[in-house]
């Protein structure tokens, strides 16, 4: 039978494997965002409803992926920042596809909502790091400056869209790297 701190490796191995997978998923949002740029300028409308699908996909599979974080965390105890995390996020893509009425508002608030979600987990954790702390203000930002910006700028909210999901993505990835060396499992 395992002793509590012979599981604790194994969990924070998973955590910090799905935290690495969600950065790359938010690295590949990025480059996708970022692709979409370049054709900003020839399709705009075309471009602007592409730049919405893409992000509505990965606001889906980052909240999947964070419940089934939840799912793989729970042996070690109910935690209810990625639950809530997950349950944001597959909420906000639903209502995108489903409903379709201001999409642009209903991720802005996805961003900031799991913002806040992750800071809270971040500063919760024991594993708490500066780079975490960061894709949450990140997180806020972009949500803040898609619900201010002008949503008629189509390349501008692309650009923004595509830095966050760079940036973002190689945080969380850094983040998840100094996580699996602080416990030896990389």
């Amino acid at each position: 039978m395992r002793s509590a701190t012979s599981a604790l490796p194994e969990r924070t191995l998973g955590s910090q494997g799905t935290l690495a997978f969600r950065g790359v998923l938010l690295l590949v949002f990025g480059v996708c965002e970022g692709a979409l740029l370049l054709l900003a300028f020839r399709v705009p409308h075309i471009t602007a409803s592409m730049a919405v699908l893409v992000l509505t996909a990965f606001v889906l599979a980052d909240g999947l992926a964070t419940l089934f974080e939840s799912v793989a965390l729970t042996r070690g105890g109910f935690r209810v920042w990625p639950v809530a995390n997950g349950v944001t996020g597959v909420a906000a893509a639903a209502f995108v596809l489903f409903a379709g009425r201001r999409p642009l508002t209903v991720l802005a608030w996805w961003a900031i909502v799991t913002g806040v979600l992750e800071a809270g987990a971040a500063l919760s954790s024991t594993d708490a790091t500066r780079a975490r702390a960061a894709v949450a203000a990140l997180s806020i930002i972009f949500g803040l400056f898609t619900l201010a910006g002008p949503a008629q700028d189509a390349a501008r909210l692309i650009l923004v869209a595509a830095a966050y999901g760079i940036i973002a993505g190689g945080l969380r990835v850094h983040a998840a790297r100094r996580g699996m060396r602080r416990t030896g499992t990389s």
